[in-house]
């Protein structure tokens, strides 16, 4: 894409220079009307580019394995190994251990699932289809699970997941977040804008 745009830049930029220099001024004017127009189209085409860039890294963004320390993040990606195109909605740490309950949204139905970070073992415990109100907040969200829980982890480095969970409050979606510190214990409780 990037080499038809410099093919058609540098044959637009050649034509100029040669209806500049063999023209009168009135050739001049078109010139520069052509360089404009040229000019246009290409920051159009970037701004295209540009946009498309922003969605497929935020597509990616979903796609890719989830990063950080955290074992929460081998969690997510033993589920959405197991459940791609799944939306996390929640996941809760059993206390002092690296078992999450996560549920995830596939399709109309949310599954709860019993995750082992350490071994990525995901044990399906219970299926509902039954529960409209979490699959339009999980289809809602421009925020995933994964992201909500590396902006927490920034304001807090040294803190690690012990919940979160995907709600609504006064018309907004949002992620309530716990954190504990390195021993297990109460760090902090954060709210993260979801959409």
């Amino acid at each position: 894409m990037i080499s038809r745009k410099l093919i058609a830049l540098t044959a637009v930029t050649g034509l100029s220079l040669t209806l500049a220099a063999c023209g009168d001024s009135n050739d001049t004017a078109t010139t520069t009307s052509v360089e404009a127009t040229a000019t246009t189209a290409t920051s159009a085409e970037t701004a295209t580019e540009e946009t498309t860039a922003t969605e497929t890294a935020t597509d990616s963004q979903e796609a890719t394995a989830a990063t950080g320390d955290d074992p929460v993040f081998q969690a997510i990606d033993a589920v959405t190994a197991a459940h791609p195109g799944g939306i996390i909605t929640d996941i809760d740490r059993e206390d002092s251990t690296d078992v999450y309950e996560i549920d995830v949204v596939v399709g109309e139905e949310v599954f709860e699932l019993v995750v082992n970070a350490g071994t990525g073992e995901v044990r399906e415990e219970e299926r509902d289809n039954d529960d409209a109100e979490d699959i339009r907040e999980a289809n809602d969200a421009n925020i995933t699970a994964a992201a909500a829980i590396e902006q927490a982890l920034e304001q807090h480095p040294d803190g690690v997941l012990d919940e979160i969970s995907l709600d609504e409050e006064d018309g907004r979606l949002e992620w309530d977040i716990s954190l504990d510190d390195a021993n297990r214990n109460d760090l902090t409780e954060l709210v993260i804008q979801a959409n």
